[in-house]
């Protein structure tokens, strides 16, 4: 059974996973630095880290993945990969919107819908090769300026759903 995590301790796996790649192991102030808060913060999640077997840690020592801990950090790593990649080339967001949502979804959304987002990604991938670019044709629809009024008339069309089978909001 797979150790349940919080997204905190998600994010301090990930930024371990992305120190190790860049310096081969992780120190305390790496981490601290990399996700932003204090060392003493640090020490904590290190010590929840390690009694789930997900990095070897003693304190005043480098830090580094287990196999199990490389494998979950890998797959933190490419859930965010896809749902970058899904929010810019699919939604055309900028990249910094795109990585600033994706650091919120990698740990909200499950993985069948990380899956359906990469099979979508696949799929648009493949029409364009056969010929129906659909990345394009959103691209024009949203550059011609029409997205908008047709985007407000669905999500109103939504909203009277809503308003209808729950009542009031």
């Amino acid at each position: 059974m797979e150790k349940e995590l919080s997204s905190t301790l998600e994010d301090y796996l990930e930024a371990i996973f992305r120190i190790e790649k860049e310096k081969r192991t992780a120190r305390v102030r790496d981490i601290a630095r990399h996700v932003g808060v204090s060392k003493s913060t640090v020490s904590a999640a290190l010590k929840s880290l390690a009694s789930k077997k997900l990095i070897e840690y003693e304190p005043y020592e480098l830090i580094t993945l287990t196999s199990e801990g490389r494998d979950r950090a890998a797959t933190i790593v490419m859930n965010h990969y896809i749902i970058s990649h899904f929010l810019q080339s699919v939604l055309a967001l900028s990249r910094d919107t795109a990585e600033r949502i994706a650091c919120e979804f990698e740990h909200a959304v499950d993985q069948e819908a990380i899956e359906r987002f990469a099979c979508f990604l696949a799929f648009v991938r493949k029409s364009a090769v056969d010929g129906a670019d659909l990345l394009n044709a959103f691209q024009r629809f949203l550059s011609e300026g029409s997205e908008h009024r047709i985007c407000q008339q669905l999500i109103s069309e939504y909203r009277e759903r809503i308003e209808t089978e729950v009542g009031d909001p």
